[in-house]
């Protein structure tokens, strides 16, 4: 019985990719997934954006971290942390894990990554000073954004949602 069942679920399988490649594959509606996940995921990272920029901003204006050196000096939000690290981090884990339990999960993971060894290293390289702040602190900090993009994007999917045509 379980030889048969694996073969059924084999041809079953094969028909779903056949249905795939010659009736979805490029089709009007196989574009319309492609383009609103790439806009959601792009609303997620500009979210990510502006948080990790706000609270960048609050940390350099009262003395708590600081940037030896700068990509463009009349800027401080592309410096690579700002401008790649959390944001493309933070909608990474948004977009692979939707879910609250799972992204809860990867989400804490990610931070420490980002405070335990990103932090290190940059400090490292001399490209990030902790002046009046932690590293603990740090990962505190870039969890509580990523929940509140979550909290953020998943209020705006939602209510996107409500208008969208069936």
């Amino acid at each position: 019985m379980f030889e048969m069942i694996k073969m059924m679920q084999h041809v079953l399988n094969e028909k779903e990719f056949s249905y795939w490649v010659h009736q979805d594959l490029f089709s009007f509606q196989w574009w319309l997934i492609v383009v609103i996940n790439a806009l959601f995921l792009l609303l997620v990272f500009f979210i990510s954006f502006d948080l990790v920029g706000l609270v960048d901003e609050f940390g350099k204006f009262f003395n708590l971290w600081c940037y030896p050196h700068q990509m463009l000096p009349f800027t401080d939000r592309f410096n690579t942390v700002d401008f790649a690290i959390i944001p493309v981090s933070i909608a990474l884990v948004y977009q692979f894990f939707s879910k609250w339990e799972f992204f809860f999960i990867a989400h804490a993971v990610n931070s420490a990554i980002i405070a335990f060894i990103g932090i290190p290293l940059f400090r490292a390289l001399h490209l990030y000073e902790l002046l009046n702040w932690t590293i603990f602190y740090s990962f505190l900090t870039v969890f509580i954004i990523g929940l509140v993009v979550k909290i953020i994007s998943d209020w705006m999917a939602g209510k996107n949602r409500r208008y969208s045509i069936s």
